[in-house]
């Protein structure tokens, strides 16, 4: 989303999640969250998959191969990801684990040309610490009106 300028449009559609049945509404931008617990990856991967479909919509033609090939992967992920929480496997399931993998892996360079060294990593920690920082003044500048 980084490189193509996406993420701003990502983060709206992130933020935009309506609360559903036992989904509550998120309250941080996705770049905003440094670390998952069970529960919220559980919640996410519900609808992780649309919010980045509809976040890769449009764009150039020369974009859409890669972004059909961002989705592709996304899916497979979260499909194995479906998988891997079953409480018990049969060989049938092993089977669509197993092929979920592979095509995962047929799709994953996609995200390669966005990979982070470690300076860009540093620089995205201290962005985010910033853009939590703003988001607590705002809530307590608003929480004393």
């Amino acid at each position: 989303m980084k490189t193509h300028e996406w993420l701003d449009k990502y983060n709206a559609i992130w933020l935009s999640v309506p609360a559903y049945h036992d989904l509550p509404p998120q309250t941080k931008s996705y770049e905003e969250v440094s670390q998952w617990n069970g529960k919220e990856m559980k919640e996410t991967s519900q609808y992780l998959l649309g919010v980045v479909t509809q976040s890769l919509r449009g764009g150039s033609p020369a974009q859409h191969p890669k972004f059909n090939r961002a989705i592709e992967c996304t899916q497979a992920l979260l499909e194995f990801y479906m998988y891997a929480r079953y409480k018990s496997h049969d060989d049938a399931t092993l089977s669509y684990m197993e092929d979920a993998f592979c095509h995962f892996h047929t799709f994953k360079d996609v995200f390669l040309l966005g990979r982070a060294g470690k300076k860009a990593k540093a620089k995205a920690n201290a962005l985010r610490t910033e853009l939590v920082k703003a988001r607590n003044v705002d809530e307590e500048t608003n929480a004393e009106r």
